[in-house]
């Protein structure tokens, strides 16, 4: 019995020292943290250096350049195996570089001392700092150093001047109409009774306009709450006019023109209009408008004529219209190819003009008399008359928000 109880003890004591060594070779494999076994975080250094685009350099901005701009400056000191990442701030005089005109990554994700830019980058960034085109803007610029939250801004800071590209500063938008108006339009300089352009798409803006040879005119549109001007430089270009600018436009020939304008591609073209008429293709008769002012093209007291064919024995009414645009006669006509004949119902949208391309058959794309208006008497050698006279005016202007056409009973039917 003695010797078991040595045997238990025994046992025992050598269970306690197999744990406590153990416990000893666990604290050799995981000795905890050690601080001199790891390097040192050091905050950056600031940039003290500038040595690309510092000194007032001058670039002349092109879409066209392939040589890009580069920023360069002397990187900030290491310490061991720390990484230091930068970004240039750019502000213009006056700016604090508090709120940057534009904060950058240097080239390769910011790691390296040096900024690259397009001319179409720094065009941009001009933009954001307010220049005007084709005029010069300094902008300024800093460095910022950071690793992790350590950061150090330089204290010297570098500037160059860019020449921005051509363009236009202010372009109306959708909701933002654009006139033209001066002495050599039908406004007589009276900006209050300037004619709308009818916008034609984003930027594009058309009008027909009568104008007097050699006196000024210009185009105009509130843009954000500021009066804004444009006019065509001596190299066919459309500018927008700059604070104490006076330029204008003028035409060399008296005439009715159709203006458009294109402000994205700063493009203009005239095309001087001649006789504008109503065209039957049957019988081929034809109606001489006059232009009424603003645009607009009309004729008062029409009594509409129909033909009889051996198709319609009730007489063919489709009609469109004539007008002489650079001297070549084109036809204004329906959205569709063959549409229905109206009623005093009819949706005004019915009476839209469209120009059509040269060559369409004139049967085609074609409007149709409105019987209910007109009211045709009884046949006289195969033609129908109209018993209702009519006052029918063509609207090439922006007053209804297309181009188009209406026709109403005229005064004299009551006499």
């Amino acid at each position: 019995m003695r010797n078991n109880m040595i045997t238990k003890k025994l046992i025992k004591f050598a269970l306690l020292f197999f744990l406590i060594g153990l416990a000893a070779c666990d604290n050799t494999l995981n000795p905890g943290f050690n601080p001199d076994d790891y390097e040192a975080i050091v905050p950056p250094e600031p940039v003290r250096t500038m040595d690309a685009m510092a000194s007032g350099e001058r670039v002349v901005l092109s879409g066209a350049s392939l040589t890009d701009i580069i920023l360069k400056w002397t990187p900030t000191e290491k310490h061991g195996n720390t990484v230091y990442r930068y970004e240039v701030l750019i502000d213009t005089i006056g700016g604090d570089f508090t709120e940057p005109v534009e904060t950058v990554f240097s080239d390769n994700n910011g790691l390296e001392p040096q900024l690259t830019l397009t001319h179409y980058q720094a065009n941009t960034i001009g933009k954001l700092a307010k220049f005007r085109c084709n005029t010069n803007g300094t902008l300024r610029w800093k460095v910022r150093a950071y690793c992790g939250l350590d950061q150090a801004i330089s204290s010297l800071e570098g500037y160059f001047v860019i020449f921005m590209m051509d363009g236009i500063d202010d372009m109306p938008s959708e909701n933002e109409p654009v006139y033209i108006t001066g002495i050599g339009t039908e406004d007589d300089g009276d900006e209050a009774e300037a004619l709308q352009m009818l916008r034609q798409n984003e930027g594009i803006y058309q009008t027909f306009v009568q104008l007097k040879a050699d006196q000024p005119f210009i185009f105009m549109s509130t843009v954000e709450g500021r009066k804004c001007y444009y006019y065509v430089d001596n190299n066919g270009v459309l500018r927008e006019r700059n604070d104490g600018e006076e330029y204008t436009v003028t035409v060399p020939k008296s005439g009715i023109y159709r203006i458009t304008i294109n402000m994205g591609e700063q493009t203009i073209s005239y095309d001087e209009i001649g006789t504008v008429s109503l065209y039957n293709h049957s019988g081929g008769y034809t109606k001489v408008f006059n232009y009424l002012g603003y645009g607009k093209w009309g004729v008062k007291d029409y009594t509409a004529q129909k033909k009889v064919e051996s198709w319609a024995g009730s007489g063919e009414t489709r009609h469109s219209f004539k007008m002489e645009i650079n001297g070549t006669t084109y036809r204004w006509g329906h959205k569709d190819k063959d549409k229905g004949q109206p009623t005093l119902t009819t949706d005004a949208g019915y009476y839209n003009l469209y120009q059509l391309a040269l060559g369409t058959d004139p049967w085609d794309y074609s409007f149709r008399f409105c019987d209910e208006l007109l009211q045709w008497g009884a046949v006289q050698n195969n033609i129908y008359y109209a018993t209702v006279k009519t006052d029918v005016t063509l609207y090439f202007n922006a007053e209804f928000g297309a181009y188009t056409h209406r026709w109403v009973a005229s005064e004299t039917n009551e006499d």
